[in-house]
């Protein structure tokens, strides 16, 4: 399968990506659900280890990291110039970053302030941002084309109108007090995409800045001067969660010069993920592993999840040629943005109608039932949606 600049889709990283997709609505889906086993959700602040809910954003990002190479290459195969390519990361940054500050902030809002229900404002930024990020021009008819254009400038509309009245308790606008996930995302892309292109594919260079962030995630760890002055830019976000997108760039970056010497491909990504793991858990008296604290221990163990999992994956995608049953799944790999999005606006929709949920689906077995059958209704509706035309591009 091929994408528009030419370049041929790697489908173990589409699959990798939905599975991720996939799990991060189910665990998010938990929350308020009683009597479940603990090792589904998050651990808690202070718990030494990581649940399932832990492991999905890491592993998030490591798969965003490996999106890099391809999709670099496939620009420059196209004919863009780095300047080109360039604009496009810190346009796509910036979407990220922009998107997930809006999203945090819907918490908040003032409704007696703003004058407005807090879920239909965010009803309103939700649908802004689908309509805005939303890829029109490829209708098929003119008339087509010219509702597409309509709907791309009534999703601005909409965010300038939800900018415009938003106002906390204090009458403040919008503050970034943490980037939410789509910005730590849009920060983490940013160091893996822009040192891609400036260091030219160089391996050696690349290692070492990777180095150089994991070192720099380890004394932001020991330092109280960086943590405490840190502030709203979120530096630790260049050292944990950059690490992790930086560590599946270099992931991609191997595969793409050894793919067909699979043997020598595996050792590479397997020794990494030993030595991760081995990493992980030798330096788990200094930190702990902890999600919430984002300590180094558990940046390792996630990259040793990251190589398991890709390896696991690409025999049976790329070698076996078995992907079946990966189908299920596989809109969200490859309408991830939109896949993410639509639970939000599934649960601020029942909120602003008043719906609940019967006791029954919120307890046990029967409320995990419910996350599951949620999930797959999801990421079956981003493929309708999709093949309907209705698919974003950041």
């Amino acid at each position: 399968m091929k994408n528009k600049t030419g370049t041929q889709r790697i489908k173990s990283i589409d699959i990798l990506r939905a599975i991720t997709v996939a799990l991060m609505v189910f665990v998010n889906d938990l929350p308020g659900i009683r009597d479940i086993p603990q090792w589904l959700g998050h651990a808690s602040a202070g718990h030494d280890g990581m649940f399932l809910a832990d492991i999905v954003f890491p592993l998030f990002l490591f798969w965003v990291g490996m999106s890099v190479p391809l999709a670099v290459d496939g620009r420059q195969k196209k004919g863009d110039s780095d300047l080109t390519i360039v604009r496009h990361i810190l346009k796509r940054t910036f979407s990220l970053v922009f998107i997930g500050v809006l999203m945090v902030n819907t918490s908040r809002m003032s409704v007696e302030v703003s004058g407005i229900d807090r879920n239909l404002w965010a009803l309103c930024m939700y649908t802004g941002v689908i309509l805005s990020w939303r890829v029109y021009g490829k209708e098929k008819t003119k008339a087509g084309k010219m509702l597409g254009l309509i709907f791309h400038y009534i999703g601005i509309g909409l965010l300038i109108f939800v900018l415009f009245v938003f106002r906390d308790k204090n009458n403040a606008w919008l503050l970034p007090q943490w980037w939410g996930i789509l910005g730590i995302i849009g920060w983490a892309y940013l160091v893996a995409a822009m040192a891609y292109v400036f260091l030219e594919k160089h391996l050696v260079k690349l290692l070492c800045v990777f180095a150089g962030l994991l070192l720099y995630h380890i004394a932001y760890t020991q330092s109280a001067y960086l943590q405490n002055n840190a502030d709203w830019m979120a530096l630790e976000s260049y050292g944990a969660h950059a690490s992790l997108s930086f560590a599946g760039m270099l992931a991609s970056l191997v595969m793409k010069k050894i793919r067909f010497q699979v043997h020598r491909l595996f050792a590479v990504w397997g020794i990494a993920g030993i030595i991760f793991f081995i990493a992980g858990f030798v330096s788990r008296p200094l930190w702990g592993i902890s999600k919430l604290a984002a300590t180094p221990s558990f940046v390792y163990v996630s990259l040793a999840v990251g190589f398991g999992l890709l390896v696991l994956v690409w025999y049976l995608s790329e070698i076996r040629n078995k992907h079946a049953w990966a189908n299920v799944f596989y809109p969200a790999g490859t309408q991830t943005f939109l896949a993410y999005l639509l639970p939000s606006v599934y649960y601020h929709a029942i909120f602003f109608a008043g719906i609940s949920l019967p006791e029954w689906m919120t307890h046990s077995w029967m409320g995990i039932l419910k996350a599951i059958i949620f999930t797959l209704l999801i990421v079956q509706l981003t493929g309708i949606l999709a093949r309907f035309g209705v698919k974003l591009k950041l």
